[in-house]
C-alpha cells in the first residue's frame, strides 16, 4: 500500500514539473509576442512601447523562471 503511494507521489510530480514546463512556456510566448507583436504589424497595444517591453520582459523572466523550475524538478531531482 505504502509503495503504491510512493509511486503516485511520484507520478504527480512529474505532472506537476511538466505543467511549471508548459506555463513558462506559455509566459515565454507571451513575452515574445508582447516583444514583437507591434514590429510584424500583427496587433497594436495601448500601452507606450516603454511600457509593453516592460511588461514583456516581466513575463519573460517569469516565463524563464517557471521553465527551470520545471525542468530542475523534472530532470535533476534525485528523490
Amino acid at each position: 500500500m505504502e509503495q503504491e503511494q510512493s509511486g503516485y507521489r511520484r507520478d504527480q510530480n512529474k505532472y506537476r514539473s511538466l505543467g511549471e514546463l508548459v506555463r513558462g512556456l506559455f509566459f515565454i510566448c507571451f513575452a515574445l509576442f508582447a516583444f514583437f507583436a507591434e514590429k510584424l504589424g500583427m496587433g497594436e497595444f495601448r500601452l507606450s512601447p516603454t511600457a509593453m517591453n516592460i511588461f514583456a520582459s516581466v513575463l519573460m523572466a517569469y516565463g524563464l523562471f517557471r521553465v527551470y523550475r520545471g525542468g530542475k524538478q523534472l530532470f535533476f531531482n534525485k528523490g
